[in-house]
């Protein structure tokens, strides 16, 4: 799962901005998205510079292609219900070996169901683990995860938590695993996401990438750990105040990795 999700996890860190600007632009655009991005990092030990190209149809995303891997993305509607990432394998040809289905009620997301390691043997993946959403009011929403037995399918309930959102931005995320009880508190500018357009993504949950603003500020805190980790992200924005460079820093200041987008 982590190899699967490691496009969106980034996506999820580093779509921040800090900016002397902070008006927002004075007319909307829905024709503007990204059409490369690229990852920098400083040290080859914190990842591999590579460049990923989005696909579209309209606002729809179609594909996110990146060397050798594939990520592939099915609709219903304007809804996202599924989304396919394919390797390419020993003999040149490209397989699946992860997948993200998504089911909504009312127009909102219902369950979201992540199965890693697909083979022929194991076609629904080896590590499956779902997630069901109850949305309590427009800014709340709680949620339950699930693993699934590869073999019995059986579920077994490990951890629960609580999304905040305000202004169609997630502010706030705590998951409790038995005693231990996590806590993330985002900061945000008044810039536009560069992913704000994409059809679709605004209704996917737990994600600060599909946010309607860019984080500027990350604050996390554990049971065992109470003392809050804060980390810091900057951007450089076009005259339609997109960004066109993001900078990751680590707790201590340090550049974790850069982003740079075109669109």
């Amino acid at each position: 799962m982590k190899n699967f999700l490691l496009l969106l996890s980034i996506l999820m860190l580093v779509i921040t901005s800090c900016s002397n600007d902070e008006n927002s632009s004075s007319s909307e655009d829905n024709s503007i998205l990204p059409k490369t991005i690229t990852y920098i990092y400083p040290y080859l030990e914190l990842g591999s510079n590579r460049v990923s190209t989005l696909n579209y149809d309209g606002n729809k995303i179609v594909s996110i292609d990146e060397g050798g891997s594939r990520i592939k993305f099915t609709y219903d509607g304007d809804f996202i219900v599924k989304q396919e990432h394919f390797m390419t394998n020993n003999e040149g040809t490209q397989a699946i070996d992860n997948e993200i289905s998504y089911s909504y009620e009312n127009g909102k997301m219902k369950t979201r169901i992540f199965k890693e390691g697909i083979t022929k043997e194991y076609p629904d993946g080896q590590y499956i683990v779902k997630i069901v959403y109850t949305h309590n009011s427009n800014e709340l929403i709680s949620f339950v995860n699930y693993s699934i037995n590869k073999d019995t399918k059986a579920e077994s309930k490990y951890s629960q938590g609580i999304l905040t959102y305000k202004d169609g931005n997630l502010v706030k995320g705590q998951e409790t695993t038995g005693s231990s009880v996590s806590t993330r508190v985002y900061e945000y500018d008044a810039k536009n996401n560069p992913l704000k357009n994409i059809t679709g993504f605004n209704l996917l949950l737990n994600e600060t990438a599909f946010s309607n603003s860019n984080v500027i500020k990350i604050s996390r805190t554990e049971t065992e750990f109470p003392n809050p980790v804060t980390y810091l992200n900057n951007h450089i924005y076009n005259d339609k105040n997109y960004p066109t460079k993001s900078t990751s820093l680590s707790s201590g200041g340090s550049i974790e990795y850069e982003i740079e987008y075109t669109y």
